[in-house]
């Protein structure tokens, strides 16, 4: 018998019990992602915390890694926060079979002004567009300074701006299943936003849904099925425990995930749509949480 959905009704929360640990580490993560191969950002097999996952060094932007993704050919996009720029970086074997990276510059600027410190971004499989938040270090950004942009940077390296220095704090984000519609996790206005295409490469811009309560959202997931995953994330110093909302195509709230700190700073669904991968930064953890029941 295949898998079936578990669809949570919004009264209730998944319990804690049925979040597993894939790591703890010495300092934070953040933007777990699958490559082509389906392997987590080189998590590879552990035994300390389950037998499924351990942790090698993949790459190295020598600065401030933040957003992650892979396109089909194993090639990386990174945002990094410290070079205020987003890079392209390729895993390659030295003439002698040794592992190297190869590390470039792709977007740094927008009509000769630095960007303030992408973020997140994402990948359209359909057309190869990026699509990325440029919001600064924590705070820059701010409901007293919305300062922040959204762009999406086409295959030839043509930045849009989608939404320009205007925002408090865009954060994560990511695409429809038919990629029509880019949602934007706004951190400091505490609401989702969502760019609809119509007709396409020209999008418009409204609120998909104001949460309430805790600081804001941070980071997204979106399902086969098109249900949006939001890490609503607050300080450990306001509440102990974490809080996934799930909201359906319809903007509506039908679930409730907990994890065991607050401080949630991405989120990524397993490729077989079972799990889903959570990076917490108060306890420098990654977890995974089912999603389905056999």
């Amino acid at each position: 018998m295949g898998a079936e959905t578990l669809v949570v009704p919004p009264t209730l929360w998944c319990s804690l019990m049925s979040l597993q640990v894939i790591r703890r580490h010495d300092t934070p993560v953040t933007s777990p992602t699958f490559g082509p191969d389906e392997d987590v950002f080189r998590y590879t097999g552990n035994t300390e915390f389950d037998n499924e996952y351990a942790v090698e060094a993949w790459g190295n932007s020598s600065g401030q890694p933040l957003g992650l993704a892979f396109d089909g050919e194993g090639v990386a996009f990174v945002c990094d926060a410290a070079h205020q720029a987003i890079f392209r970086m390729q895993r390659q074997d030295s003439p002698e079979g040794m592992p190297m990276q190869k590390i470039e510059p792709y977007v740094r600027e927008y009509e000769q002004s630095q960007f303030l410190g992408p973020n997140s971004l994402c990948l359209s499989r359909q057309t190869g567009m990026i699509y990325f938040t440029d919001s600064g270090p924590f705070g820059e950004t701010s409901l007293q300074n919305p300062k922040g942009s959204v762009f999406a940077v086409t295959s030839t390296q043509l930045l849009i701006p989608l939404c320009l220095s205007t925002l408090a704090h865009p954060c994560g984000l990511a695409l429809s299943p038919d990629e029509k519609n880019l949602y934007v996790a706004e951190t400091g206005m505490n609401r989702i936003l969502r760019f609809s295409q119509h007709p396409p490469q020209v999008f418009h811009c409204s609120v998909f849904h104001q949460l309430s309560g805790r600081f804001g959202p941070t980071a997204l997931a979106v399902g086969s099925a098109g249900d949006l995953f939001v890490a609503h994330f607050d300080f450990a110093e306001n509440t102990e425990s974490g809080r996934i909302v799930v909201i359906n195509p319809d903007g509506e709230v039908t679930g409730f995930i907990a994890t065991p700190g607050p401080e949630i700073t991405g989120l990524a669904l397993t490729p077989d749509q079972n799990y889903l991968i959570i990076a917490e930064r108060s306890s420098t953890s990654l977890y995974r949480h089912p999603l389905t029941m056999q």
